[in-house]
């Protein structure tokens, strides 16, 4: 976790950068919250750790924002280990979670936001079924720099069937 939100191949993407190095102590945190929320069954947030045969370590994780409420919970998702980045992992990471919002969690839909020049992100999105919705003109500043961001969802009746082992 910690090397991960430091990595700038892993974070480039992301809507929100932190102004700060993410420590030792903010991962230790992040991850007592996650465990926190995954125990209180009111919680809006899940957050799962994604694995991959043959590695020790977590590669990256998912969540799931929002839930158990009248709109559709938002997918979030880092994969920060550079061994598995564009070898599929966060593609089957995403339908699995979306499995779970759907069957688990009995969400009707599930929406990401994606910034417009990250296309690895929308590859994956694609693969899974979701349609871009719209586009927020300008949405997030990185530095001077505006930032577009397309908004993507998807129903359960859109999810592929897992792939073949």
């Amino acid at each position: 976790m910690h090397r991960w939100f430091n990595s700038p191949a892993a974070t480039t993407n992301l809507l929100e950068r932190r102004e700060r190095e993410f420590t030792e102590d903010d991962a230790r945190r992040w991850v007592e919250r996650a465990i926190e929320q995954s125990n209180d069954p009111s919680s809006e947030d899940r957050k799962w750790a994604v694995q991959v045969n043959g590695l020790d370590e977590p590669v990256g994780f998912t969540a799931l924002y929002g839930l158990r409420r009248q709109t559709a919970p938002e997918l979030g998702i880092i994969i920060g280990d550079e061994r598995v980045r564009g070898k599929g992992v966060g593609r089957e990471a995403e339908r699995l979670t979306n499995l779970k919002a759907f069957e688990e969690f009995g969400a009707h839909k599930v929406y990401g936001r994606i910034p417009a020049a990250n296309e690895a992100a929308k590859k994956a999105v694609i693969y899974n079924g979701w349609r871009r919705e719209g586009v927020l003109r300008g949405h997030v500043q990185h530095g001077d720099e505006l930032i577009d961001v397309e908004i993507w969802g998807g129903f359960r009746e859109d999810l592929p069937e897992p792939p073949p082992e």
